[in-house]
């Protein structure tokens, strides 16, 4: 399907993110990247360069939380949470460590841009959340599912962040060898059966 214009922008700002972060992607580049005039950028996205990047991170977040309810969905929150590293695993290596996490990139943007930064922590919330639900779905109190899923969310963009610096999965080989066997171990914690 073709991509206009505000599609492409999003594209493009995403992928730059990925790579450089906020800061060091400039207009110029989103347009030379995008293939997209700068009319087209005010069109769209009227507050310019900061509305488009915080509306980057909302689609980066949301495209991210689909695929953590994709791997919910195909297995217990222990197994999604390998399937959520060894994706990061795949995408770091495959692209010689340039596509970091565009999320991370844009919680990274400083008070500056509070806009990007209030996306990105919208994003990180509802991850934490679709993995605190189905730990708790899963018979965990819920007084321990929030804070573990914010946890393994806060665990796997720090290890992202390591992997992304060191040019190396390791960081993300490690959270996966502690993450996964503590997930499958919380999840035997049952929540106590309400008296009926």
């Amino acid at each position: 399907m073709p991509q206009g214009p505000r599609e492409r922008l999003l594209a493009s700002a995403i992928a730059l993110m990925r790579e450089r972060g906020v800061h060091a992607t400039g207009l110029a580049d989103l347009l030379e990247h995008s293939k997209t005039a700068r009319g087209s950028l005010y069109q769209h996205f009227p507050r310019g360069k900061t509305e488009l990047m915080e509306q980057a991170t909302l689609l980066a977040g949301h495209t991210i939380g689909r695929r953590i309810e994709r791997a919910l969905a195909q297995g217990d929150p222990a197994s999604a949470v390998g399937t959520l590293i060894d994706y990061w695993i795949t995408s770091l290596a495959s692209s010689d460590y340039t596509h970091g996490c565009p999320v991370l990139a844009a919680a990274q943007s400083g008070p500056a841009e509070p806009a990007v930064q209030a996306a990105a922590a919208t994003a990180l919330k509802q991850w934490s959340s679709l993995l605190a639900t189905a730990l708790a779905e899963h018979g965990m109190p819920n007084d321990s599912a929030g804070p573990l899923g914010s946890t393994i969310i806060a665990t796997i963009e720090g290890a992202i962040a390591r992997s992304f610096a060191a040019r190396s999965t390791t960081p993300l080989t490690d959270a996966r060898t502690v993450l996964v066997p503590l997930v499958e171990q919380a999840m035997k914690t049952r929540a106590p059966a309400t008296a009926t």
